[in-house]
């Protein structure tokens, strides 16, 4: 009955198979016409097509193309890096041993050899460097990744203890050039039960040529919230935020749906915006809701530059939930008139990788 969340940071194409709303459209003065709203949303679709063409054409993805495509049939095959991976921890012991990234004790400057398969070190009292080439039976030494700042705190999961990462920055360069990088900061835990629960985080990654940030704070012991944005040059940007309210704050016992009270929202794309609200309380006992409760427990507002365009609703059609957009005139349409060819219009612009 739910739709999928398919691209949950880029996503305003699958927004409306995610939201629904109550069938009340706005009665105030409307300064466009219902087909000028009509192609404002398709004008943004369009623009995040255009924003996944920039991405596929970016130079992570040429570097992915390039050290994992790299083969006669042109098919995935990361045999190659990984054996990169294992010849250091073969050298050098393994990154990870009991829960916990042995950062202070592998710091160093290691560059490989493809030739026999062996790494180098040089000192390096503050960073774990690894230097290589991007393809195999390759003496170029093309790609640096780069792990600075590292801290980490002891948590626990089924009294099971983890070490997760506080901060860290994490780069990787190709020929001089940064295709991606991480960096993570303002890592806080509620260790009051078994379960360390995330209370707070700031992540900041480029994918180049795509900016993102992710916020998570803990506002009180139930409500929680989640903020994501990215841009890239001289192209749309998206904003998704999501807050969570929780019926009780006894982090390790939250397992389903039936722990959820609300959730609220907003999804941003270029200058379309859709504000949603579920009531999850209501829904969750309700093992086969009809349209009607579903209308009842949630509400979706679709604006342009500011303006209430009009409202989303789930329907029933032949037996599969579908998401109608309500104008303020009160016609409607199936979203998918927007998005019913999200999935071939995706696979067509990374059909490099597919």
């Amino acid at each position: 009955m739910k739709k999928i969340i398919l691209v949950a940071g880029l996503g305003f194409a699958t927004i409306m198979r995610t939201q629904s709303c109550s069938s009340s459209t706005d009665d105030s003065i409307h300064t466009t016409t219902v087909n000028e709203d009509k192609a404002n949303i398709k004008k943004t679709i369009d623009g995040f097509y255009s924003k996944l063409n920039t991405m596929d054409d970016g130079d992570l993805s040429k570097f992915i193309l390039y050290s994992m495509f790299n083969n006669t049939a042109q098919e995935f095959d990361d045999s190659y890096l990984n054996n990169v991976v294992e010849g250091w921890e073969n050298q050098f012991g393994e990154a990870l041993i009991n829960n916990k990234l042995q950062f202070a004790n592998r710091l160093g400057t290691y560059t490989y050899n493809n030739a026999n398969g062996t790494w180098t070190k040089i000192a390096n009292s503050s960073n774990v460097v690894l230097k290589f080439p991007s393809v195999a039976n390759s003496s170029v030494i093309d790609s640096e990744l780069t792990l600075s700042s590292y801290t980490d705190i002891q948590t626990s999961y089924n009294s099971e203890v983890i070490w997760l990462p506080k901060t860290f920055n994490l780069v990787l360069k190709r020929s001089g050039n940064t295709v991606f990088s991480m960096d993570l900061s303002n890592v806080t835990f509620d260790n009051s039960t078994n379960f360390s629960m995330p209370i707070s985080a700031n992540i900041q990654i480029f994918a180049s040529p795509m900016t993102q940030n992710i916020v998570w704070t803990r506002n009180s012991a139930k409500d929680f919230q989640f903020k994501y944005n990215n841009t890239i040059p001289q192209g749309s940007s998206s904003e998704v935020i999501a807050n969570v309210i929780l019926k009780h704050s006894d982090y390790a016992n939250i397992s389903s749906k039936d722990d959820f009270k609300t959730i609220s929202g907003s999804i941003k794309e270029g200058d379309l915006k859709i504000v949603a609200t579920m009531n999850v309380e209501a829904l969750a006992p309700l093992a086969d809701p009809t349209d009607a409760q579903i209308n009842n427990n949630t509400k979706g507002e679709v604006f342009y530059l500011g303006q209430k365009i009009g409202d989303l609703v789930y329907k029933t059609v032949n037996g599969e939930g579908e998401f109608f957009i309500v104008y303020f005139d009160g016609s409607s349409e199936n979203t998918d008139v927007y998005i019913g060819d999200f999935e071939q219009k995706v696979k067509a612009i990374f059909a490099n990788y597919l």
